[in-house]
């Protein structure tokens, strides 16, 4: 009868334990409810250190909520070093106890508790971001990413490869200087074909220019060809394109590239000033015997690139000084041809008169260019020293190009206006 008794009782204070437990517990989220978190926390940690309660889920559910609380409270968040990742270490250990009871919790508060340390993390690396702190923002970007991932294998939501968290880590570790981490992550990126937004374009010329960098041409092929398939009209990829040519002294194969781009985007302003301007340094030397041999076709191509790049922005001054000076360079060359001729046969005469002609000829394409040039100088009361160098350069051709056709007035007007421009 006595052992039965002693039964009894060993039930009745268990029963006991089991109650007392549950109304600290309950106590505890009471306190987690009004915010009055450094108490929650002083209960829950009481709570845990009995060892029976460490096999509890619901004693760990709590302790995940209330330390993401303090993490996101601004008055309680020193309490703990990093809140969310005890919060997250809470939940995982809540699942190895009972799976199917913590999912249970987590379903009727709608996975809120995991949910806001993952957006948290974000939040957190987000604002360090904005604030150029790159490495603490990676930091926080690869915690997130792994809430994340844990969501998604759990079966919680999410996707597998969560593109906006991989795309800002990416540029965090980019901008942190962290290379290693940066290629890891935007070929990640490049694989799965991000290319969404505008911004992403971002991955193709990131991994285009590393492997430039590193010299390697079939990566860097592929990333500047995977992302013009993406961003059709980017100009900075094919300059990478370019400054690989350049470094292999291909100029054929830079051509080539100038046409096939231009080709694809005939209204690229900047590619077509770029092609014009480079074709006519490398035609308009100062020495005749340095022609290239496809002297002739070049002076036709540049004259068509300059007119292409003007038909789309008439007023710009580059393209308009340049293409002036195309002709006026041409006119040099003719009269360097016609000093060169020193007979005096009748047909020695007839070649200086139409190289005269030619010239002439020449001056008229060249003066209507070089007036836009001068009119847009010429209204400002004072001028930058490129801007006076590009002032006389006009002024200077002008007085040329009249004095050319006979008009001497006009000649006389334009060199008067270059002696003057130093005072401007």
């Amino acid at each position: 009868m006595k052992k039965i008794t002693l039964i009894a009782l060993v039930v009745g204070l268990t029963g006991l334990t089991l109650s007392v437990s549950a109304q600290n517990l309950n106590k505890v989220n009471d306190l987690l409810k009004n915010n009055e978190l450094d108490k929650a926390k002083q209960g829950i940690d009481a709570l845990l250190e009995n060892p029976k309660n460490q096999k509890k889920v619901d004693v760990w559910y709590a302790k995940a909520k209330i330390y993401d609380a303090i993490a996101a409270s601004d008055q309680f968040k020193t309490l703990v070093p990093d809140g969310r990742v005890d919060a997250f270490d809470a939940i995982r250990k809540a699942l190895e106890i009972d799976k199917n009871k913590t999912t249970t919790l987590l379903t009727l508060d709608s996975y809120k508790p995991i949910y806001d340390i993952y957006g948290s993390y974000f939040d957190a690396a987000a604002s360090q971001y904005n604030a150029e702190k790159y490495e603490d923002a990676l930091a926080n970007f690869k915690k997130s990413g792994e809430v994340g991932s844990f969501i998604f294998k759990q079966g919680w939501g999410l996707y597998e490869l969560d593109t906006t968290l991989l795309y800002y880590s990416a540029l965090s570790a980019m901008n942190a200087k962290k290379d290693d981490d940066a290629v890891a992550m935007f070929t990640k990126l490049a694989d799965a074909k991000v290319a969404v937004k505008p911004e992403h374009v971002t991955i193709y010329r990131y991994l285009a220019k590393y492997y430039l960098d590193k010299n390697d041409g079939p990566n860097m092929e592929k990333y500047v060809n995977e992302g013009l398939e993406y961003y059709p009209k980017d100009d900075y990829l094919p300059l990478v394109q370019f400054d690989y040519l350049r470094k292999k002294g291909d100029k054929k194969a830079i051509y080539a590239k100038y046409e096939e781009l231009i080709e694809k985007n005939p209204d690229n302003f900047e590619m077509i000033v770029d092609y014009a301007n480079e074709l006519f340094n490398e035609t308009h030397v100062s020495d005749v015997k340095e022609r290239p041999v496809d002297y002739n076709q070049r002076i036709k191509r540049i004259e068509e690139l300059y007119k292409q790049a003007l038909a789309l922005k008439p007023d710009a001054l580059e393209a308009n000084l340049n293409l002036a000076k195309h002709y006026f360079n041409q006119a040099l060359f003719l009269e360097d041809d016609m000093k060169a001729i020193k007979g005096k046969t009748p047909e020695d005469q007839k070649k200086k008169d139409d190289i005269k002609a030619e010239v002439v000829s020449l001056c008229d394409k060249a003066i209507p260019y070089f007036e836009v040039v001068y009119k847009e100088y010429d209204n400002k009361e004072s001028l930058k020293l490129a801007e006076k160098s590009e002032f006389k350069s006009a002024c200077n051709n002008l007085a040329y190009c009249y004095d050319r056709k006979g008009d001497k007035a006009k000649s006389e007007f334009y060199q008067k206006k270059y002696d003057e421009i130093d005072n401007k």
